[in-house]
């Protein structure tokens, strides 16, 4: 089952990541590295989440970030 390979791979990711996933989860378009909110992150625990996340290949990189759809939508169940 596709949700319980989701949830393995979603606890393994560090807080910063979950961060990060959470964030983009609720963007409704591509954003840019320079559109994160000072208070997220530090800039430096951002670019290492976008690191992982993309060797991950839970990222995908268009005209900006965003995750792929199967991603978002898991992020955005966890929320609610």
């Amino acid at each position: 089952d596709l949700e319980i390979l989701l949830k393995q791979h979603y606890q393994r990711l560090s807080e910063s990541e979950k961060i990060l996933l959470q964030w983009l989860a609720n963007q409704d378009q591509p954003v840019k590295i320079s559109q994160k909110p000072p208070e997220l992150l530090s800039d430096a625990d951002f670019l290492k989440a976008i690191q992982s996340l993309k060797r991950r290949s839970l990222l995908e990189k268009s005209s900006g970030l965003t995750l792929q759809p199967v991603i978002k939508q898991y992020v955005k169940n966890l929320s609610s």
